[in-house]
């Protein structure tokens, strides 16, 4: 085997089902094109079925389906796992990338926006995670992908909701990776830091807010969507069979720090 076949061998998705939660979002319609393109076929959930039927026609491959769901309730969790089971005859990846946000200061919360950012935050994560893996993957093994945040381990005002929940995600990546690892599935996080999707319009639309982020990251931008896609196929596939219950950044450098004052350089 030569090294291009080897390494063809060990990122390809071809043969796996993949599900996708939030697939109608900016990051994660471009992670299902990419996961499609590496082979996999997919089973996009979201509640917002007209965006999820716009996105199946622009996926490489065939056999991709769409479920709509709302991932609050738990109710409706189960009954997709058990309609994508039914469908695709097993689950070999799963990425949780549903969320939601308000920025809004944190004696400003109420009760009913802190539930549903937690429900589809975290709970989703926590409910799809159990369902997928007693429906399938403690039987055939898997890869899981929570989608976590710069918010995770630093907080930006206005996100006290938001940085609970992502937060809990990493505690809920290393549960999975714990208690599941003798099932063959290997579950970690991916976390990133500012990218360029409609959720961020706001910031990018501020131009005080903007030259904080460039401030605080190492490559003084935003990433694209598309800057997602490397570690996603990595974790997904073959080629992490020894990566679990981990935190991957991908940030730009923001947790490293940044230069948001002056520093005398020649250079």
């Amino acid at each position: 085997m030569n090294v291009t076949e080897k390494l063809r061998r060990m990122y390809s998705l071809e043969g796996k089902v993949v599900v996708i939660t939030g697939a109608a979002g900016g990051i994660c319609s471009e992670m299902a094109r990419t996961v499609a393109q590496a082979g996999a076929t997919l089973a996009l959930c979201d509640i917002k079925m007209d965006s999820l039927s716009a996105l199946l026609p622009t996926l490489e491959g065939t056999g991709h389906t769409a479920h709509q769901v709302d991932l609050r309730s738990v109710q409706q969790i189960t009954d997709c796992v058990k309609e994508i089971v039914a469908q695709h005859g097993r689950i070999d990846g799963l990425i949780n990338g549903a969320g939601t946000s308000k920025r809004l200061g944190f004696l400003d919360v109420d009760e009913e926006l802190y539930d549903m950012i937690m429900d589809v935050n975290l709970k989703a994560a926590f409910f799809m995670g159990q369902q997928v893996t007693l429906q399938s993957m403690r039987h055939t093994g898997g890869k899981i992908i929570n989608i976590a945040s710069y918010n995770s381990t630093r907080i930006c005002g206005g996100s006290s909701v938001y940085g609970c929940a992502k937060s809990g995600i990493l505690g809920l990546t290393r549960s999975m990776a714990v208690e599941w690892g003798k099932f063959n599935i290997q579950a970690n996080a991916i976390a990133p830091g500012f990218i360029d999707t409609p959720l961020v319009r706001e910031l990018k639309e501020d131009r005080a807010r903007m030259s904080v982020i460039e401030d605080l990251t190492c490559c003084r931008r935003m990433a694209k969507p598309e800057e997602l896609m490397g570690m996603t196929v990595l974790l997904l596939s073959d080629a992490s069979s020894y990566m679990t219950g981990q935190v991957y950044n991908v940030d730009g450098g923001a947790i490293a720090g940044g230069t948001p004052w002056y520093f005398p350089t020649k250079y």
